[in-house]
């Protein structure tokens, strides 16, 4: 059964209001109450020093993650009207228990779409990559022996299989950083947001945990092509599976409209950019869309190439003097694609919607082999071959990736400690034999801190062998939280300083 009132979990983990289900007012408070808390948190702000897709890029006109988070946020809420206008003429608004949750609906996609990428660190996907490459030869089994104080490596005898499991899975975990598991973790853990269950589950967009290994069951191969958060947050997690109703590997049913959005917008959005940025002009650009769109057969008209992106450059008057050549393609390109988009978008999620609600459905709302797919195809192509290769980008790229790698190694020394060192220093602010080591404590954000020290507080014995690797688990979280949560800038300048560089 579809019961879109049940699956809309307005309960949150802590201070939870207890109001009646059917009172619209006191539930709709509740997503706004998530509205308030996610626009005005930390991470949104430092959107806004974050680029797209040109890291440490001066051109205000080119995208922040922020501009493109409130792009994808409106593209959300279309698609949403769309699929409410839908269900209402097919008068199935009641029968989804929708009726009295319109509002509600919207402001959790609306707001997902804004956080989606609140986990990204500095220089997006390369940031991503040089965190993950760092701490995978780092904490490989092979390590230097400069690491005889970490409980992890070299990989120690215990005559506990469970302690061997559990160092692996820990190591694991550490070595698979990724933008989405990090934004669980930010919203739960360091930010303390404490959104509703239903919000959460909004922004839960894979559901692999980091430590997995082995194969991934067919059935969820899409659903788990990524991680999805993390061991640290696995408890949680479980609690707002179990609020939802929704199975080990499922979705929680709204994040389909949001990555649909977010697909949307950056296949318009980084081709917009490039123009921006002079990699190619209307005219180039068109030229390449048009022999993408024909590696699959002709430009026919009155496809949707033709209706689309062909359309927008005919209404472009190259003699209008109020609004430049790029403004007015880019104004009607959106128009023209987002048209056919969100439609197809939410012909899509309604098609499927037993197992969408279920959160089975292992496929992307906007896959398929339909038109749309193909033009959605048409836009990422192009701007993989002609823009993310661009050698501007793939230099600005590389800068980012030596300055993340360059910043974990300035920071090493403090996971060279030994337990017992480390928790001197931390809870004395300072360590006389480790100077340089206190130094590098002292930059580490408050914040990043307290959510270490919430942690070693949960600990039964931290003398133990298993405390020693969980205390070492966190502190790596807690170097991972401080790197990851840096903007372009703020990492780019912290690099030069420390590595006193001009």
């Amino acid at each position: 059964m579809i019961d879109f009132k049940l699956k809309l979990n307005y309960q949150r983990k802590y201070n939870s209001s207890d109001i009646d289900i059917n009172d619209e007012i006191q539930v709709s408070r509740q997503f706004e109450s998530d509205r308030g808390r996610i626009i005005n948190s930390a991470a949104i702000r430092r959107l806004q020093q974050k680029t797209q897709v040109f890291p440490l890029e001066q051109n205000s006109a080119v995208r922040s993650r922020l501009t493109h988070s409130l792009e994808v946020q409106q593209i959300g809420r279309y698609i949403a009207k769309q699929i409410i206008g839908e269900l209402k003429k097919q008068n199935k608004l009641e029968e989804y228990g929708l009726s009295d949750r319109i509002d509600s609906l919207e402001s959790l996609i609306e707001m997902a779409c804004l956080m989606h990428d609140i986990g990204n660190p500095p220089f997006g996907h390369f940031g991503e990559a040089a965190i993950k490459h760092w701490f995978q030869k780092v904490l490989s089994p092979e390590a230097t022996a400069e690491f005889d104080s970490c409980p992890f490596i070299p990989m120690q005898y215990s005559a506990k299989v469970q302690l061997n499991e559990l160092r692996q899975t820990l190591r694991q975990d550490l070595c698979q950083f990724e933008g989405n598991a990090q934004a669980i973790r930010m919203a739960h853990h360091l930010l303390k947001l404490n959104l509703t269950y239903a919000q959460i589950g909004c922004v839960l967009k894979y559901t692999r945990p980091a430590y997995w290994q082995g194969e991934v069951p067919k059935e969820y191969s899409y659903l788990m092509k990524k991680p999805g958060y993390y061991w640290s947050e696995l408890a949680f997690v479980k609690e707002v599976q179990e609020k939802l109703d929704m199975g080990e590997f499922c979705r929680f049913p709204l994040t389909y409209i949001m990555e649909a959005a977010d697909d949307i917008s950056y296949c318009i959005a980084d081709l917009d950019d490039a123009v921006e940025k002079g990699i190619f002009d209307i005219n180039r650009l068109v030229h390449l869309l048009r022999d993408a769109w024909r590696e699959n057969g002709d430009v026919i008209e009155g496809d949707l190439f033709d209706i689309t992106v062909n359309r927008a450059y005919k209404k472009v008057d190259q003699n209008e003097a109020k609004r430049s050549m790029q403004d007015q393609f880019f104004m009607y390109l959106r128009v023209y694609i987002t048209g056919k988009l969100v439609p197809y978008t939410a012909y899509r999620f309604i098609k499927n919607l037993p197992q969408v609600y279920e959160g089975s459905f292992n496929h992307a709302l906007l896959e398929g082999n339909s038109a749309e797919h193909r033009l959605l195809t048409t836009l990422k192509s192009v701007a993989k071959k002609w823009v993310f290769s661009h050698p501007e980008v793939e230099e600005l790229e590389m800068k980012g990736y030596r300055v993340i790698s360059g910043l974990l190694d300035i920071y090493k020394p403090l996971l060279l400690l030994s337990t017992e060192d480390f928790l001197r220093l931390h809870k004395y602010n300072e360590h006389p034999k480790y100077v340089i080591e206190t130094r590098l404590y002292h930059k580490l954000s408050v914040k990043h801190k307290l959510a270490y020290n919430e942690m070693l507080e949960k600990l039964d014995d931290i003398n133990s062998e298993k405390g020693k690797m969980l205390e070492f688990y966190y502190r790596t979280r807690l170097i991972q939280d401080y790197i990851s949560g840096m903007t372009d800038h703020y990492a780019y300048e912290e690099y030069r300083k420390l590595m006193v560089c001009d």
